[in-house]
């Protein structure tokens, strides 16, 4: 009888799993706000929605691009298609931050929300820049120079839209 040879992770999946990883804050935003209109979402189903974006695509996205950046900063700069740099290091930083700040967001008010939408989005949109930059200038269209553009500009938009529709509601 033969030894089942353990199965190796594909570098297609792995391509397809780290082209993802930017998305896990939408994903969980997803899963929350699906939960919450399931579950009777109420008549403050604005502000919770604001919370939950606010939480979920800033805080946990920002914790897990954080860790990413800080302790895998070379598979990472790799799928974005750039060389490790000394950057990855500070963007992991930046990340970790605006994801405790979305984290705690929950606890204060739609002020505090808005400071935290409004630098996460101008981080973002930056960031989107370079990335842009990066395809133009570079031809570079990793898996995560290019799906990321959909967090840098959609989810700011997004977040600006919803603060601004439904948050005063609390």
């Amino acid at each position: 009888m033969s030894t089942p040879t353990p199965t190796r992770t594909t570098p297609h999946r792995r391509r397809i799993l780290g082209g993802l990883l930017p998305f896990i804050g939408v994903i969980l935003f997803v899963i929350a706000t699906v939960a919450q209109f399931a579950g009777g979402a109420g008549e403050n189903w604005g502000p919770t929605l604001v919370t939950n974006a606010v939480v979920y695509m800033i805080g946990w996205a920002g914790i897990g691009a954080g860790i990413s950046h800080i302790f895998f900063g070379n598979r990472i700069s790799k799928t974005i298609g750039f060389e490790k740099s000394p950057y990855e290091l500070e963007v992991g930083f930046a990340d970790l931050a605006f994801g405790i700040a979305g984290l705690i967001a929950a606890n204060f008010s739609p002020d505090y929300w808005l400071a935290v939408i409004l630098s996460s989005s101008i981080f973002r949109v930056g960031c989107g820049i370079g990335h842009i930059r990066s395809m133009i200038r570079d031809k570079n269209f990793a898996i995560n120079n290019t799906a990321i553009l959909f967090v840098n500009f959609v989810v700011p938009a997004f977040l600006l839209f919803a603060f601004f529709t439904w948050a005063q509601y609390r």
